[in-house]
C-alpha cells in the first residue's frame, strides 16, 4: 500500500509523497541536517499524523527528519538558481500556459464546464496568489481531500489553491517543486523551520536506519539540471581558493556543501591570471553544465589577461568576476619613488590578501601593511601592484580561522567585511541569468 511522507514548512505540509522523498525538495538539505531523537507521539505534528491518541503522551519514538532553518533554505534556493524574481516569472509563464490551454479548448469543445475556471485563472495575479498561499499557510488549512477548502467566506484565491488541482500542488503553475517552496518559505517566519521527516519510512523498511537518504537522493539528480550539481569556483590560485573555502565555512557554513573549488595540487595548475584564463576556456570548451564562477584579482595583471576573454563566447553557466571594489582600499598605503603614499589600489592591487581584514592588515604601528609597486604594464598603462608581507598575511589569517572555529564569538571582533562582499558576490553572480 505505501507510507506517506510529508515535506513541511514552517510545520505546514507542503508536499506530500509515496514511500520515498522527492528528490528536488532534498537539494535544500545536506547530511548535516539529519536529526535522529527521541520525540513522544504527542509531540507529532499534528497536521501531519492528526490528533494524539490517549496514551500517547507516555509512549515515544525515535524520529529521523533533515531540518533546516527556512532562511538558510532560502539561500540555498537562491544560489541554486531559484531566486524570487524566477517564481515570479514562471508563475506568470504557467498562468499564461492554462490560459492557452482553455483557449485551445474553448475552439472545440462546449466551455461552460471550465469557463469559471477559465475566468479565474485570468483575473489571477501573482501578488493574490502570494496573498492566498499566506492565508493558506498562517492557518493551516490542507487542501483537497480535507475540507477546509468548503468553509464559507473564504477569498476565491484560497478556495483556488485548496481545490483539487490535478497539475499543480497548491494550484502553482511552475514546473519545479524548488519554486512553490521558495514561495512558502517568503511567507512564513524566518526562524521557522523547514522539515522532511522520514520517521514512517524508515519503520517501514523504505530506507535504512543510517541510510543518508540526502545524499542518495541528491546525487540522482546531478546527472540531470545543473541547479543539482555543485556550483564551482574558480581562483587564481590554491592559496585564494583555501581562503574563501574557510571564509565560506566560517560565514556562511549552510551553503558551503553547495561550492566546491578547483584542487590546485591535483589538477597541477600552475596558477595566476593567465593560467586562469586558459581554465575557464577549457572548461567552456569541454561542455560542463556546472555553474562556474572564475574569481580573478582586483589588480592590473588580472584586468590585462581577462582582456582576452572578452573575444570568447562563454556559456551562461559560466560568469567571471573580479573582486569586488572596497571603500578601504581607496586611500590605502602605498610604496612607490616618493615613499609613502595613499592611493586608490582597486583595480591595480587588490589581491586576495586586501580582503582578509584590517585586523590583519595592520603594521603594527597603527597602519596597515603597504602596496609595493612593481612592473608597468604599457597596454593598460597602468602599474601592477602587490602588499608587502604575504606569507606573515597568510599566518595570521589562518591563526583568524582556528580562533573563529574555536570560539564563534570571536566573530564579533574580527573583520570578514572584504571576504563577505567576495562572498556575496558569488552568490549572486547568476541573477541576471536567472
Amino acid at each position: 500500500m505505501g507510507t506517506y511522507t510529508e515535506f513541511t514548512v514552517a510545520g505546514y505540509p507542503l508536499v506530500s509523497s509515496k514511500s520515498e522523498v522527492v528528490p528536488e525538495l532534498m537539494t535544500v538539505f545536506r547530511e548535516s541536517d539529519r536529526r535522529v531523537f527521541t520525540r513522544r507521539l504527542s509531540d507529532r505534528n499534528r497536521l501531519v499524523w492528526r490528533e494524539p491518541e490517549a496514551g500517547d503522551d507516555h509512549e515515544t519514538e525515535t524520529a529521523i527528519e533533515y531540518s533546516c532553518e527556512t532562511y538558510k533554505v532560502i539561500d540555498r534556493l537562491e544560489i541554486m538558481g531559484f531566486g524570487f524574481r524566477r517564481v515570479r516569472r514562471d508563475f506568470e509563464v504557467g498562468r499564461q500556459s492554462e490560459l492557452d490551454k482553455f483557449g485551445a479548448w474553448a475552439e472545440d469543445d462546449d466551455s461552460d464546464w471550465f469557463a469559471n475556471r477559465w475566468e479565474f485563472m485570468k483575473a489571477l495575479t501573482f501578488d493574490g496568489y502570494v496573498h492566498a498561499l499566506t492565508a493558506v499557510i498562517t492557518n493551516n488549512l490542507r487542501p483537497v481531500p480535507f475540507d477546509d477548502g468548503k468553509k464559507e467566506s473564504l477569498d476565491p484565491a484560497v478556495k483556488y489553491i485548496l481545490d483539487d488541482n490535478d497539475d499543480y500542488i497548491l494550484g502553482f503553475p511552475g514546473g519545479d517543486l524548488r519554486l512553490l517552496l521558495r514561495l512558502a518559505c517568503e511567507v512564513v517566519k524566518p526562524d521557522s523551520h523547514v522539515v522532511q521527516d522520514i520517521t514512517a519510512l524508515v519503520d517501514a523498511g523504505y530506507y535504512g536506519n543510517d541510510e543518508p537518504v540526502c545524499e542518495h537522493a541528491t546525487r540522482a539528480l546531478t546527472a540531470g539540471h545543473p541547479e543539482n550539481t555543485p556550483r564551482i569556483i574558480l581562483t587564481e590560485g590554491a592559496i585564494d581558493g583555501a581562503i574563501l573555502k574557510d571564509a565560506l565555512e566560517i560565514l556562511y557554513p549552510h551553503l558551503a556543501e553547495y561550492y566546491s573549488f578547483l584542487d590546485f595540487d591535483s589538477s597541477r595548475s600552475p596558477g595566476g591570471a593567465g593560467s586562469l584564463v586558459s581554465v575557464v576556456k577549457a572548461f567552456a570548451g569541454a561542455g560542463i553544465t556546472n555553474r562556474i564562477v572564475a574569481l580573478f584579482d582586483n589588480d592590473t595583471a588580472a584586468r590585462e589577461a581577462t582582456r582576452t576573454l572578452a573575444s570568447v563566447a562563454l556559456p551562461a553557466n559560466i560568469v567571471v568576476r573580479h573582486y569586488p571594489e572596497l571603500a578601504v582600499l581607496r586611500n590605502y598605503p602605498t610604496l612607490g619613488p616618493n615613499g609613502l603614499t595613499l592611493l586608490n589600489v582597486n583595480g591595480l592591487a587588490a589581491s586576495i590578501e586586501l580582503y582578509l581584514g584590517e585586523d590583519i592588515l595592520q603594521d603594527g604601528e597603527g597602519g596597515l601593511i603597504p602596496i609595493q609597486w612593481r612592473g608597468y604594464n604599457h597596454t593598460l598603462r597602468e602599474y601592477q601592484g602587490e602588499v608587502i608581507r604575504k606569507n606573515t598575511l597568510h599566518d595570521a589569517f589562518r591563526q583568524k580561522v582556528a580562533t573563529c572555529r574555536a570560539n564563534p564569538d570571536a566573530m564579533k571582533t574580527t573583520d570578514w567585511y572584504g571576504l563577505s562582499a567576495i562572498l556575496e558576490m558569488v552568490f549572486h553572480a547568476f541573477d541576471e541569468a536567472w
